[in-house]
């Protein structure tokens, strides 16, 4: 099961990019992916999801902005900076974790001293 914890891991561990997309792990894509999601990369280098409506900014994906690709028991999961998408590998379900930005810590003093000048 893939729980908070283990996507915190996740963006950790594939924090930057690797020096080539050849280093991704690509044929596991097309292992489990090709026929449910309708996986292909078109001739820019782009990783198209056939399952994923094609108005979505997930629909297509630059191959160079993957982080990595992680395998899990019934899912794939596809590493971008700030989202991970996971695949179902057995039917066209797709979930899709979107990171937030914490507030840095001169964030947070900020909302806090403005808070409490509007309190008085």
């Amino acid at each position: 099961m893939v729980t908070k914890k283990v996507i915190e891991s996740i963006y950790k561990k594939y924090s930057k990019r690797p020096d080539s997309p050849d280093e991704l792990d690509i044929p596991l894509l097309f292992e489990y992916l090709i026929e449910p999601h309708k996986m292909r990369i078109d001739d820019d280098f782009n990783l198209i999801i056939g399952s994923i409506d094609p108005n979505s900014p997930f629909h297509i994906i630059d191959l160079n902005k993957v982080h990595g690709i992680v395998e899990f028991d019934n899912s794939v999961a596809i590493v971008l900076h700030s989202s991970i998408i996971f695949l179902n590998k057995h039917d066209k379900q797709s979930h899709i974790h979107i990171k937030l930005d914490q507030p840095s810590f001169l964030e947070r003093l900020r909302s806090r001293m403005s808070r409490d000048g509007a309190d008085e």
